[in-house]
């Protein structure tokens, strides 16, 4: 068992476990409406917060039976069967899991990364100004 938390920091992991959001989880548990996206991360950083979060989490795994590789696999499958067929219901549904599954494995990105040179010519006039 970890260390003691506080009443409020117990709120604090209820609530982000809710949505995995640090912000909304400390604005929900009493924190500072304010500072609450500096508090949310902060607590996050706390080890009795951390070891919290990991005991939670790991006994809703084994009340549930729902871990990231069953999901995982079942996504697999379904993306498997649906490319067995050539309509349109079964298509959706493979490329839904197809990208669940990429997105899982770190293949897209949200953003863009450019590369490359940039020039800029700054006109100052003719002086006369």
């Amino acid at each position: 068992m970890c260390e003691k938390l506080t009443p409020k920091q117990e709120r604090f992991v209820d609530e982000y476990l809710i949505d995995l959001n640090a912000t909304a989880a400390a604005k929900r548990a009493g924190y500072s409406e304010r500072n609450a996206d500096k508090i949310g991360p902060e607590l996050l950083g706390k080890t009795r917060i951390t070891q919290a979060l990991a005991e939670r989490l790991k006994a809703r795994q084994e009340r549930t039976e729902i871990t990231q590789d069953w999901v995982v696999k079942n996504l697999k499958k379904i993306a498997e069967r649906s490319m067995e067929h050539d309509e349109a219901p079964y298509m959706q549904a493979a490329n839904k899991a197809l990208e669940l599954l990429g997105k899982h494995l770190g293949m897209f990105r949200d953003s863009v990364q450019m590369d490359g040179e940039l020039r800029i010519q700054v006109d100052y006039g003719d002086g006369d100004g």
